[in-house]
This record gives C-alpha cells, structure tokens and sequence, in this order.
C-alpha cells in the first residue's frame, strides 16, 4: 500500500498495457490484474461477463439519421411524420439516459465487472465503490477545444428534433400552414441532424486508442487502495462492495449491466464514484448531468463538505461529460463522484493521448483514497 503500490498499479493499467479499450483483449488483461490484486484483501472477489454494444457513436448517429426518414415522411404524411419523429425522440432520450432501446438490436461483444465484496458484523448499509477500468478514444470530438462545446452542440441536436417535428405536426393540423419559410426550417433541421450523425461517423472512425491513465487508471488505483484500507480495519455496520466496471465508454454499460442484474436497495445503499482523480484539483460532485442535471446524494455531499477543509477538497458540477455516476443518479440511487478537475472544470487530458501515466501525480491518486476512505468510515458511523 502507498506510492509504491499505486506506482505499480499504474504503470502495468496504463503503461505496460497499450490501452485498455472496451471489449478488448487489454481490456481483459486489465480485468485480470485488477482481479488479482483484489484477492489479495478480498477473500470474496467476482469476475461477472457481460455483453455491450462496440461503438456507442454509431448507435446514435442512426438515431440522427432517422429524422431524414422524417423529413421524407413529411412530404406526403406530415402527420404520420410527426409520430415518428416524436417516437424516435423519446427512445433517443432512454437511450441517452442509460435505458437500452434500440441498441438491443446493435452486435454485442464481451466485457466483464470486477468486484471484491467486504462484510461488516452488521448490515445497516450497503456501500458500492465504482471506477471503471476501460480506456476511451481520442477523437475530433475530444479536442480539447471541443470538449466545453459539446453539451451545447447536444442540447442544439434536441432543439432541432423538436422543431423538425413540430413542423410536421403543424403541417398535419393546418395544411395551409406549408409555407416556404416552414418547409426550409424543417429541412435545415434535417440537414443539421444529417451533418451531425455524419460528423460521430467521421469522429468514431477516426478514433484513436488512448492509455488512459487519469481516465481512468487513476481511478481504479484509487479503489485498490480503498481495498488494502478495508481489509486492514473493516467497515463495521457496511457491507462495501467495490466495483472495477468495463465499456464504461460505450456509454456506461459495466454499471448499466451490474445495476440491472445486482439491484441494489436503494434505501439502504450509497454509491462513491472514483474517476479521474490522478490529475487536477480534487472535487466532490454536487450534481451531474449533460441533459438532465441530477444533485448528488444530499448525505455523502454534507460529510464531504465537512472534510473538505481537511483534505482541501472542492464543491463542484459537472454538465459536460457523463461519468460512471450518470446511470445511477437517473435511477435514483443515493451518489456522488469524486473527481480531479482542473480550471475549466474539466478533467485533464480527457480522452486524449496526452493521458499518460507521467501527466498523473500518484500523491494526488492516494490523497483521493484517504479522503474516500474517511468519508466512506464517517458514513459508516452515521
């Protein structure tokens, strides 16, 4: 345990390793280590397989597609139009949500969870500590540049969405209404949308496998840390569970697939999520949420605002990326993630190829294992 240790950690997960991309064999390989060092503090420790799409990006640039066929539609059905476009909206939303809709119907490769369980002499709580492990692609959409832009460029894809429906449906109601300026709105929708799902075909091909190592090695490190501490002096009234997820970055399916098959209470449960904690300013995540902001679990938030001096830990909110915490917050589970962000509130090196293991601080990855540890024991406590 210490600086060592996460040295060690770190530089098999994002320095031996080439990448740890989602359903590869390095992915695997990671998977494997990190189930080996688990057993080394867990005596219950879990490998579980699951099966997740390969490239979220091309999932929803055929929903962007759709709305082509709804454009078509529209020059003879607009009312037909308008249904299917409102149809297609909604599962688009699930989807982006974390629900599985139309991706059941994608190909799926194998990916696989970790997890080391730890028992306590009473179970008053449940406590669930996520990271996931897999690497993600530096693309034109990751550019650093970019980064800051793309929840606005999502919430501009909604709006055309609605607006190239509502003309349909306008249409529908009041023939009379077809008036030039309405026909080119609705096509300029179309056309924007087009360009969109051509601009996440061009981004996804165009991918490049990153090392990963603030994203999310760090995080993962971070976790083998929280192990040695519980087995050193166990939680007394929580059972933890701590849980490397995989394909992370093809949206989030590890705790997509661990919370639909383990479903935790959700009275009785809290869930810490470690991501990106190897670089930047250390925060705790009030809320989070690209499209729909969700507060972080009022309970974690006040113990990590009472530590905060301690440990020199930051309130923030996240509106630009999803994390590990995306899927569990909009299923109302009681979270909070802990992250390294640096002055535009972002991660560093965010899926890019710069994320290398000399742009991590191991001092920053066990400082972020202390605090986790002594919010983790005073919750306990509580």
């Amino acid at each position: 345990m210490g600086i060592q240790q996460i040295r060690d950690d770190m530089m098999y997960l994002a320095g031996q390793l080439a990448h740890r991309s989602a359903q590869t064999q390095d992915e695997r390989a990671a998977a494997d280590f990190i189930a080996r060092r688990m057993r080394e503090y867990a005596d219950e420790v879990t490998q579980e397989r699951f099966f997740a799409i390969e490239n979220y990006p091309y999932l929803f640039a055929s929903y962007y597609s759709e709305f082509l066929v709804v454009g078509i539609l529209s020059i003879w059905w607009p009312l037909v139009a308008f249904l299917y476009g409102i149809v297609v909206f909604i599962t688009y939303l699930a989807e982006f949500m974390g629900f599985q809709v139309f991706s059941r119907f994608f190909p799926k490769f194998e990916s696989q969870n970790v997890c080391a369980h730890f028992s306590a002499p009473k179970t008053d709580k449940v406590i669930l500590v996520t990271a996931h492990y897999d690497s993600g692609c530096a693309s034109p959409l990751t550019l650093p540049h970019v980064v800051p832009w793309l929840r606005f460029l999502h919430l501009m894809v909604l709006g055309a969405m609605v607006i190239l429906s509502a003309t349909c449906l306008v249409e529908g109601l009041y023939p009379a209404s077809a008036t030039a300026w309405l026909i080119q709105l609705r096509w300029l929708c179309v056309l924007f949308l087009g360009s969109c799902s051509l601009g996440l075909f061009y981004a996804a091909a165009r991918g490049e496998d990153i090392r990963g190592a603030n994203s999310n090695a760090s995080g993962v490190s971070a976790l083998l840390q929280l192990a040695a501490c519980f087995q050193r002096e166990p939680l007394q009234n929580s059972t933890v569970q701590l849980i490397a997820t995989g394909s992370h970055e093809v949206w989030m399916s590890g705790i997509r697939h661990y919370l639909a098959n383990h479903p935790p209470d959700k009275k009785k449960t809290y869930i810490l999520n470690l991501e990106s904690v190897g670089a930047g300013r250390l925060h705790y995540l009030q809320g989070e949420g690209m499209l729909h902001y969700t507060s972080g679990n009022k309970t974690l938030i006040n113990i990590a605002e009472r530590l905060s001096p301690e440990f020199g830990a930051t309130a923030a909110r996240l509106r630009a990326l999803p994390t590990e915490a995306h899927v569990p917050l909009l299923h109302g589970y009681k979270v909070m993630t802990l992250m390294g962000l640096d002055d535009q509130g972002l991660p560093p090196n965010w899926n890019q190829v710069t994320d290398r293991v000399a742009e991590v601080d191991e001092t920053a990855i066990e400082h972020a294992a202390n605090f986790a540890e002594k919010l983790l024991r005073t919750l306990d406590k509580e």
